[in-house]
């Protein structure tokens, strides 16, 4: 009875420093899962920042291609300013010499 008492203990022992064995692997491998955890994080804000940035400057590009004048604006907006001068020219003109 003592005997197997005594083997009983021993099976018990060496299951519990298995146990410990296999916890303390299980706790290092959550260390590490949770160290790329908070790698991966810090990338994906990272990653997030550079997406929010490059979709501001494709906006701005958008905006501004809206915005520039075309070859055949500038020349019409050249002509009406010419028409203007001109007309103000005439417009002084027919002050001074009613004068």
């Amino acid at each position: 009875m003592a005997k197997e008492l005594a083997e009983q203990l021993e099976r018990l022992g060496h299951k519990a420093e298995l146990l410990v064995t296999r916890y303390e692997t299980l706790r290092r491998q959550n260390d590490e899962l949770r160290r790329r955890l908070e790698e991966m994080q810090a990338a994906l804000l990272a990653r997030d920042a550079q997406i929010q940035k490059l979709e501001m400057q494709a906006e701005h590009t958008r905006i501004s291609a809206a915005l520039a004048a075309t070859p055949a604006d500038v020349q019409a907006a050249r002509s009406l300013i010419s028409s203007l001068v001109r007309e103000i020219d005439d417009c002084v003109a027919d002050l001074t010499r009613d004068v």
